[in-house]
């Protein structure tokens, strides 16, 4: 019979954690784990903690103050075992374990199996995109920790469970600074208590002390942890950081959503409760009731209420308040069932519950399962957890190490973890995402919207910048800062750029590969290509492969539409032999070929005889020569150009259409 009884519980639970891993089990997108692992992998060969800036050429000497070690260790062992799939499938694991715990939680505050699984599930959706591999997972698991903690402070505990907790808090405190979390939940926890009992809540007041102890046991000591969550206040205003800025309706819809379902169920329950008494015959006592009921949950209120503030505050703790409030949402809404039945368990109501239990289990298993089959059908693998190298600029790297350019080499603040994770220690980086460790003025800079690039130049001198390579380019403000008088931009393609320093080391690359372009930012239109007519006087490129080059990039920037370029086109020819032999023939065809339709065939008639004698074997540039010869009359002359694009292309359509065009020609011709 209890088989019977516990057995949606364990169906709910199962799909609950098949959501979660669905959720989890993803390609890997964390740009922060790959300095993750190139610190645990320096760790663990030096078997030493840092201590300072490794990484950096711009600040080598400032100490890094990394609260994390351990769990750099951890991913960097993982990554040992199987690269960026190991780490991946270890983290769905962990969140599983952490998600499981929660459930348990959910439970032993009295909420039903359905209503645990309903808001679980409804906080996983909101904290799906901090399903990642970083360190603030582990806080996840510490949080659900503590309120477990919390909500057995009435229980005696075994020496065995109290050493297991006090082991977890140490690893909480090396793995994450986001163990002050917990000190928050068991202050406010503390606070709750108080009005109804005391005594549990001196039992809070002690967790917390033992959470603070834990969290003064990590190699920067008490001190160290308090500046470090000091810079995480400070840094933010200086430098603009999309996971440190507050909760909006734009960004964050699905938080705030939450929240007002939250604050919907506890009000809901409120009223359920109170039609409870009504119906127990207790009216006159409904008011002190209510008082009662909500007296008693302060102590779970409260924690929440807390986290929630913090998440609203700043989003990075958005999914830390959804995780935390879900056990409030499923006692909320078990005691919203109970009213709905009346506190009495009635033959109708049950059957309902169990086929919404049956409804919410399918449903959790069809929303983890369709879009794995979805990638399937699409032939794509249905479980990749490998590393997603999309959003990475690897073209433009690629190009930067053939051409020797990533010593001091300017990189935007994204990219930077990834490119200390493959570069070190051949190359350091500009920057990249440990905030601790680079000063406030660094943060300064990169936080700055309206800079000239007068000030950008001298600050790229200072900090002995060479070259330059920009990624995000069509959203990067930064791109219209480097002035193209001292810096040739040499490098455009798959939304990145490179820059090199106008200097007589990079004077062969510049004049092979610049590119005659220059950028202005809008927020309304992002970053804009624009021409660069006036060619800066570094540059070593000569003035008519400079007007080539602009007409390229003219025909690039206009659709293909050849207008703007062909100006360019035609200055870039007013010298015969200016150009490369290949890239004159190649040029002059083009422009006959675009020309052979125009009104006077003069100019197409100038441009085909001038690409045939560089190149007299392109049948194509012949075949439109004698297109051109044929709208002015001489056809005998066509007909020679097709009598020798039919013999060259003998063999392919153009070939057969030439031998047709010939025939025709003379046929009219032998006409009387």
């Amino acid at each position: 019979m209890r088989s019977k009884t516990n057995a949606p519980a364990w169906a709910l639970g199962g799909a609950l954690l098949l959501f979660v891993a669905g959720l989890c089990l993803q390609p890997m997108t964390e740009s922060d784990l790959f300095f993750r692992l190139r610190v645990g992998r320096e760790i663990l060969s030096t078997r030493a903690l840092l201590g300072r800036n490794l990484f950096s050429f711009t600040a080598p000497d400032f100490p890094d103050l990394d609260l994390s070690w351990a769990f750099e260790i951890a991913v960097a062992l993982l990554y040992r075992v199987a690269g960026f799939p190991a780490v991946v499938v270890a983290k769905a694991i962990w969140m599983g374990a952490t998600f499981a715990g929660a459930f348990a939680v959910c439970r032993r505050r009295g909420a039903g199996p359905l209503a645990s699984t309903l808001a679980l599930a409804g906080a996983a959706w909101v904290m799906r995109e901090r399903f990642v591999e970083r360190p603030h997972v582990v806080s996840f698991a510490g949080e659900v920790m503590v309120l477990g903690v919390l909500g057995a402070l009435d229980r005696r505990w075994s020496r065995g469970w109290l050493a297991a907790v006090a082991v977890a808090l140490l690893l909480w405190a090396n793995m994450h600074a986001g163990i002050f979390a917990g000190v928050l939940l068991a202050l406010l926890a503390a606070v709750g208590a108080r009005p109804t009992d005391r005594g549990k809540a001196r039992r809070a007041l002690l967790v917390a002390a033992a959470i603070t102890g834990a969290a003064a046991i990590n190699p920067a000591g008490p001190i160290g942890i308090i500046r470090y969550l000091a810079m995480h206040v400070t840094i933010p205003k200086l430098h603009p950081i999309d996971e440190f800025r507050s909760a909006t309706w734009r960004s964050d819809a699905p938080f705030l959503v939450w929240l007002a379902v939250l604050v919907a169920v506890v009000g809901a329950s409120v009223v359920m409760n109170r039609r409870i008494a009504g119906r127990a015959g207790v009216t006159g006592a409904q008011p002190w009731r209510v008082r009662l009921l909500l007296l008693r949950w302060l102590a779970e209120l409260l924690p929440a209420l807390g986290m929630i503030i913090v998440g609203l505050a700043s989003v990075r703790f958005s999914a830390d308040a959804a995780l935390v409030s879900a056990p409030l949402m499923a006692a909320a809404l078990s005691s919203v069932f109970a009213g709905v039945s009346g506190g009495e368990p009635r033959p109708r109501l049950v059957a309902f519950g169990r086929s919404a239990a049956v409804v919410l289990t399918v449903g959790l298993i069809a929303a983890t399962l369709a879009p794995r089959l979805a990638d399937a059908r699409a032939g794509r693998p249905p479980w990749d957890v490998d590393v997603d190298t999309g959003g990475l600029p690897l073209a433009a790297l690629r190009f930067v190490d053939d051409n020797g350019l990533r010593e001091r080499m300017y990189n935007d603040f994204e990219i930077g973890s990834y490119l200390l994770f493959e570069g070190y220690p051949r190359y350091r980086v500009f920057v990249d995402p440990r905030l601790p460790a680079y000063p406030l003025e660094m943060h300064e800079l990169l936080g700055s919207f309206d800079l000239d690039r007068a000030t950008w130049g001298a600050a790229m001198t200072r900090y002995g910048v060479e070259t330059a390579l920009l990624s995000y380019a069509g959203i990067n403000r930064r791109v219209a800062w480097w002035d193209p008088a001292q810096w040739a931009l040499v490098y455009r393609a798959s939304d990145a750029r490179v820059f090199v320093r106008r200097r007589e080391r990079w004077r062969g690359l510049i004049a092979a590969r610049e590119i005659p372009a220059t950028f202005a930012f809008t927020v309304e239109r992002g970053a804009v290509t624009l021409t660069l007519d006036d060619q800066p006087a570094l540059s070593p490129v000569s003035a008519c492969e400079w007007q080539r080059r602009l007409g390229d990039l003219a025909f690039d920037l206009d659709g293909g539409k050849g207008t703007r370029a062909q100006a360019y086109f035609e200055r870039a020819l007013a010298v015969p032999g200016c150009l490369l032999a290949g890239d004159e023939a190649a040029l002059a065809a083009w422009m006959g070929a675009i020309e052979r339709e125009a009104p006077d065939a003069g100019h197409a008639m100038g441009h085909l005889n001038r690409a045939l004698v560089l190149a007299p074997g392109d049948t194509r540039t012949r075949a439109n020569r004698a297109i051109v010869l044929e709208r002015i009359g001489r056809h005998a002359q066509a007909a020679a150009d097709w009598d020798r694009v039919a013999v060259d292309a003998h063999g392919t359509p153009l070939g057969a259409a030439a031998t047709a065009r010939s025939r025709n020609i003379r046929r009219n011709l032998d006409k009387p």
